[in-house]
C-alpha cells in the first residue's frame, strides 16, 4: 500500500514502529474482561489478584512511540484511507494526513467517522511531531476509555469496545499483547 518514500517520511516522523504491525483478531469478551479488571480509582489492572499498574514507558515498549516530550491533551474516516492508499506523495501533507488517520483509526479510536479536531494541532509542525509524547496520549484515551465504558455499562448496559493493549503477568512471565480494532 504504501511505497518507500512514505514509509520513510513515517519512519522520520517517528511513526516507523506501526509498519511492523501485523492485524490480530479481537475477543469482545476479552475486552470487557479487561475493562473489568481495570481499578479507575488506582488507574491499574487487578488480574487474579496481582495488581499491575500501566506506564507511559509500557506504551512505549509495546508502541514504540516516544515517551518523551511534549505530553498530547486531548478525520478518521475511509476518505483518509482510501488518500492514504492512492497517494504516492510523501510530503508533510502525506505525513499529516497517515498521522491524523493512526490517531483516529490506531490510537484513539471511537465509533466516528471522523478524527476529532482537538488532534488537528498536534500535525502543524511536521518536524515536531517525533518530538510528542504519543505514548501519553495512549495511555490516557486508555484510561479515559476504560472509565467511560464503565460509567455507560453500569448506567445502560451498553458496551462500547476499545481496549488497545494489555500487559500480563502470569506465573512469572510478563506478556504484551496488542489489541487491535478487529473483533470476532
Amino acid at each position: 500500500m504504501l511505497n518507500q518514500e512514505q514509509k520513510d517520511a513515517i519512519e522520520k516522523a517517528g511513526f516507523g514502529s506501526l509498519l511492523k504491525l501485523k492485524d490480530i483478531e479481537i475477543r469482545r469478551e476479552l475486552c470487557k474482561e479487561i475493562a473489568y479488571s481495570f481499578d479507575l480509582d488506582k488507574e491499574e489492572f487487578n488480574i487474579q489478584e496481582n495488581k499491575v499498574k500501566i506506564s507511559i514507558k509500557d506504551v512505549e515498549h509495546i508502541l514504540g512511540f516516544p515517551s518523551q516530550g511534549d505530553e498530547i491533551k486531548e478525520h478518521h474516516s475511509s476518505e483518509l484511507r482510501e488518500y492514504l492508499s492512492k497517494n504516492k506523495t510523501y510530503g508533510d501533507d502525506f505525513i499529516r494526513i497517515f498521522v491524523l488517520y493512526t490517531i483516529g483509526f490506531y490510537l484513539c479510536p471511537t465509533l466516528q467517522p471522523y478524527v476529532k479536531s482537538d488532534y488537528l494541532g498536534l500535525v502543524e509542525e511536521i518536524d515536531n511531531i517525533k518530538n510528542l509524547n504519543w505514548s501519553s496520549l495512549v495511555l490516557n484515551f486508555l484510561i479515559r476509555s476504560i472509565r467511560e465504558y464503565r460509567e455507560v455499562l453500569l448506567g445502560e448496559g451498553v458496551y462500547v469496545s476499545y481496549v488497545p493493549y494489555i500487559r500480563t503477568s502470569w506465573r512469572g512471565q510478563t506478556t504484551y499483547a496488542i489489541l487491535g480494532r478487529k473483533e470476532s
